[in-house]
């Protein structure tokens, strides 16, 4: 316990003495970029291929620094999911959570999940990635958000307008789980469709805007009866 205390206390020290040195980065500053950088880099490699000197070289930081402030290259993932996570979550629950029509519910889960990972394409293959390397923390942090209450809520909606008429026999989870596919595929494998058929990110970019439309009505058309 008093050599990891030592040990604790000398990386903040080499911390704060890089930190001197630089004289130009707020603390608060040094942590979100060494964040950002990590968030790229696990992307790219994936958990396992990243290491925390990758991380520290390419922030123009050092291995004491992102230790310091993470103690862990698994402490920063976890870091780094948890805020993929909450942006994407809190935005989608809020959706499924209203009682409007279910076709109404799905239009604007769409048009949120486009429009989210617009923004942050980055979060679907880090999700993947955590799930495949973390499973425990990715199924601790789901369950923190209740989800069963949310689908508890759809399903109810799902029940609601298929007993009205206005939508066919399907059962609510595989209205999720074809939605997030329809959502999520685009963007998962985006870098390799541009690689496949050479077109430019800003076309790529206008295509997925269109997609978006098109998914759309095709979920409605899918749903009514």
């Amino acid at each position: 316990m008093i050599v990891s205390k030592r040990l604790f206390s000398f990386a903040g020290e080499i911390t704060k003495r890089s930190f001197n040195m630089t004289g130009k980065d707020s603390v608060s500053g040094v942590r979100q970029r060494i964040v950002d950088t990590a968030r790229e880099l696990f992307v790219e490699n994936g958990f396992e291929g990243t290491s925390v000197r990758d991380i520290a070289n390419a922030s123009g930081t050092n291995v004491a620094m992102v230790n310091y402030y993470f103690q862990s290259k698994t402490g920063l993932f976890e870091v780094i999911f948890k805020e993929a996570f909450d942006i994407l979550v809190t935005r989608i629950f809020a959706v499924l959570g209203s009682d409007r029509p279910v076709a109404d519910v799905v239009e604007s889960w769409i048009n949120t999940y486009y429009d989210l990972l617009v923004q942050y394409p980055q979060i679907p293959s880090f999700i993947l990635t955590a799930a495949s390397h973390n499973p425990s923390t990715v199924a601790g942090l789901v369950e923190s958000y209740n989800p069963a209450e949310v689908f508890e809520h759809f399903a109810g909606l799902v029940e609601r307008d298929r007993g009205q008429g206005l939508i066919g026999e399907y059962p609510a989870m595989d209205i999720i789980i074809n939605i997030v596919s329809l959502c999520v595929f685009p963007f998962v494998m985006g870098p390799l469709v541009r690689k496949i058929t050479g077109i430019s990110a800003d076309r790529y970019d206008e295509f997925i805007h269109e997609h978006k439309e098109h998914v759309i009505d095709f979920v409605r058309n899918a749903l009514v009866v």
